[in-house]
């Protein structure tokens, strides 16, 4: 039988009208999620969401106007979802806690602390903070970690940083009584309007950060990231290298190409031995610098010099994996998209050709040597894919592995293992990577010579510029003398040898950001570098070549070509296809003075050749 419902008026259920409350404030929620029209709309209804939920918790006004002031706050940090991230962020310790005031200034601090970090980031290394810096760094973690030691400045920020919060997360939660209101409906409507908003919320960053990712903006890692943090951090979690050159008719350049191509050496290959030095550009093209402090000797001609000049990078202020990928692949990592600043890691060990894999074809032994863990960045994976015989990380050759190793060490650890894989009957390809210039520039001045401080400040009068400078010098200066003896070692014998030597990137300058203003571009004669891509290069050799012009500019992508030519190394498809591209472009990619020659250049690279293969 039926139950015959007897109440006049057909009234609900005692208890029924809170719920329908709650189920239609959820509907409502759910739909603003994806229909309400603009970001200060959104704040405003997540803003009084919040505040409903305080004030029905504990039935204090102060609660709900302190809940309702992060979702506010977040429009400014970013207008597009940064009032759902600070709510989502606010309203987990309040479902925990129900101390309102405790949970907005953890959640606030916990949601500020991202583009804080961000543009942290940016500061200290030249790049904003994205998802997979965060996944591939705790990948790596034991590997990683010790980067930060090199960051007193940076450790120091955000250790104070984390201790202000902290303190105010206590005096907070001293001052924040729990909600206490009478009766058991207020603190379950509460609970489940909150449960409801963390899921609205969270979806709406979820939505807008895939919408954001599919779109394919190339500024998803870059500036624009400062502009609106939260939504593309986050929209860098899904993002995969895809590669993204125009393809274009390959056949004109295809057929050039292989008309350099040949099958045997016009004599003994030489050996080459290339140093990426860490953060080394020319101090000259500082302005205001003076030739007294900034003119050095390893940036002029020397014997047997056979090409030197400005060299075009593709990253600034760190990022030193992504130049190591440009050398051996010939393939600069923005071929790949946003994702491609990673490309040690989703890239590199899908490497089919590149310089090594050239030189092995040739006869050649190919060695690198790192000055930390072999799996920093993942390296070691990374060089198993660019092809190399044989693989040193520091620990491997009696160097200490963090990041204050001098170059004196490394330069001696190299020659060491120079002579060692001499020892074998081939022509030696050995790269080896330097880390004493790291940032950071302008701590630990006691090891500066004061001489070079005060000459320094007098020539510029910013005090955290001439500390920068001098130390920066002092640590190039470091550089020129170990380069100088290695130079003398590998080329100073009967044996033929190519040395060269070419900076990653310029320095981030964090503790003097108007340096950053001060570098210029150096021009010559086939073309000028942008001024914050700008490092310099030099190739040497002991066989007998056209005697060196003036300083060239030169893309580090074409760095290899001009290596095996100077080697004698008989050109292979991959080596054709790099020197017939410079030729052509005048030595700059990007800038390249031949329409069309850089998209075929690297649509032969990417389809022709199949150098790479994809995860």
């Amino acid at each position: 039988m039926h139950q015959v419902d007897n109440r006049p008026g057909g009234r609900l259920p005692a208890g029924a009208g809170p719920r329908v409350g709650i189920a239609l404030l959820g509907g409502c929620l759910l739909l603003a999620a994806h229909g309400w029209p603009t970001p200060a709309g959104m704040a405003i209804l997540l803003a009084a969401s919040a505040a409903f939920v305080a004030y029905a918790g504990s039935g204090r006004t102060f609660d709900a106007a302190v809940l309702a002031l992060p979702p506010l706050a977040g429009a400014g940090v970013d207008a597009a979802v940064g009032p759902a991230a600070f709510v989502a962020a606010c309203l987990v310790p309040y479902l925990i806690t129900r101390r309102a005031l405790f949970a907005a200034v953890l959640g606030s601090s916990v949601a500020g602390l991202l583009p804080a970090c961000i543009g942290l980031k940016e500061r200290f290394a030249g790049t904003p903070l994205t998802w997979q810096d965060l996944r591939f760094f705790f990948l790596r973690l034991h590997d990683n970690i010790d980067v930060m030691a090199s960051q007193p400045t940076l450790l120091a920020i955000a250790a104070g940083a984390a201790a202000v919060a902290a303190v105010l997360c206590v005096l907070a939660w001293r001052w924040s009584p729990p909600g206490r209101r009478a009766g058991r409906r207020g603190p379950l409507v509460a609970a489940v309007v909150a449960v409801l908003l963390i899921a609205h919320s969270s979806e709406i960053v979820a939505r807008k950060a895939a919408r954001l990712s599919a779109a394919g903006d190339a500024w998803v890692v870059g500036e624009g990231q400062l502009r609106r943090p939260i939504i593309t951090f986050f929209a860098t979690a899904s993002l995969e290298p895809r590669w993204q050159v125009p393809d274009v008719d390959t056949a004109a350049f295809r057929g050039q190409s292989r008309q350099l191509v040949s099958s045997t050496a016009a004599g003994r290959l030489a050996d080459i031995v290339v140093f990426l030095q860490e953060s080394q550009f020319d101090p000259a093209a500082i302005a205001g610098c003076p030739a007294s402090i900034c003119t050095l000797d390893a940036f002029a001609a020397h014997d047997g010099t056979v090409a030197r000049g400005p060299l075009q990078v593709h990253t600034f202020g760190g990022g030193t994996w992504k130049s190591e990928f440009a050398f051996h692949t010939g393939v600069p990592h923005s071929a790949f998209g946003p994702a491609g600043e990673f490309v040690p890691f989703n890239v590199a060990p899908g490497t089919q050709q590149s310089f090594a894999r050239s030189l092995k074809a040739a006869g050649y032994r190919t060695v690198a040597l790192y000055p930390t863990r072999g799996g920093m960045m993942n390296g070691r994976a990374a060089y198993a894919g660019y092809g190399f015989d044989a693989f040193y990380e520091a620990s491997q050759v009696g160097l200490p592995g963090d990041y204050d190793t001098p170059d004196a060490l490394v330069h001696a650890a190299a020659r060491d293992v120079l002579a060692r894989e001499r020892l074998h009957d081939q022509p030696v390809f050995l790269f080896v990577l330097t880390i004493f210039n790291h940032a950071e520039h302008g701590v630990r001045m006691e090891r500066v010579p004061l001489q070079l401080v005060s000459a320094a400040s007098k020539a510029f009068e910013p005090a955290d510029e001439a500390l920068s400078v001098a130390d920066y010098v002092w640590r190039s200066q470091a550089f020129e003398r170990a380069s100088a003896a290695t130079r003398s070692a590998v080329l100073g014998t009967r044996r033929p040898a190519v040395f060269a030597w070419f900076g990653d990137h310029q320095p981030p300058f964090a503790n003097a950001i108007g340096l950053r203003q001060r570098i210029r571009s150096l021009p010559t004669e086939t073309g000028t570098v942008p001024a914050r891509y700008q490092t310099w290069y030099e190739v040497a050799s002991n066989v007998p070549h056209a005697a060196d012009g003036p300083p060239r500019a030169l893309d580090l992508v074409f760095l290899p070509g001009a290596l095996a030519q100077a080697a004698g190394v008989p050109l292979d498809d991959w080596l054709a296809a790099n020197v017939l591209a410079r030729e052509q472009c005048g030595g700059l990619l990007e800038a390249c003075r031949t329409p069309g020659v850089r998209e075929a250049y690297l649509s032969h690279l990417w389809r022709d050749l199949r150098a790479f293969e994809l995860p």
